[in-house]
């Protein structure tokens, strides 16, 4: 399984930050990548699903995030299938006057051998990139 971990220092409490992050409907807006997002009924309860159309490397694909586990204002976790398959985990911390916010992906690409060849020459880098531009597109909705 491939690992990619980022975090970011937001000015604003957990619970501000939630309110972003776990609105399914605006996943659109600050996730890289993620060009429509359909949550369930359920979601961000813990069950609950969305079924994101992500875009990367020219090509796009579904993959369906279930909610494992969720603090508010603190973590959530999350499995995913489709394309990629693995988990996400996502924690708030309080630091100073704002919270670090870290996201952690594990993931694996289909394919074998040849997948994980293009796990890392390329898909690697563009989840890193996608996951720090996500996390910087975070940071300046909820600061405003």
């Amino acid at each position: 399984m491939a690992k990619v971990e980022r975090s970011i220092l937001i000015n604003a409490s957990g619970d501000q930050i939630d309110v972003i992050t776990q609105d399914g409907k605006r996943l659109a807006e600050w996730y890289a990548g993620v060009e429509k997002a359909e949550p369930d009924d359920v979601y961000p309860n813990p069950g609950g699903k969305i079924i994101m159309t992500y875009k990367s490397g020219g090509a796009k694909f579904d993959i369906t995030q279930t909610v494992l586990e969720r603090i508010d204002g603190q973590s959530a976790k999350y499995q995913m299938e489709g394309m990629i398959t693995g988990t996400n985990h996502w924690v708030f911390a309080p630091e100073g006057e704002g919270t670090r916010v870290t996201a952690t992906f594990d993931y694996e690409m289909p394919g074998g051998v040849l997948g994980k060849l293009a796990d890392k020459m390329i898909v690697e880098r563009m989840n890193t990139e996608n996951l720090e531009k996500s996390l910087e597109n975070l940071k300046k909705l909820v600061e405003g």
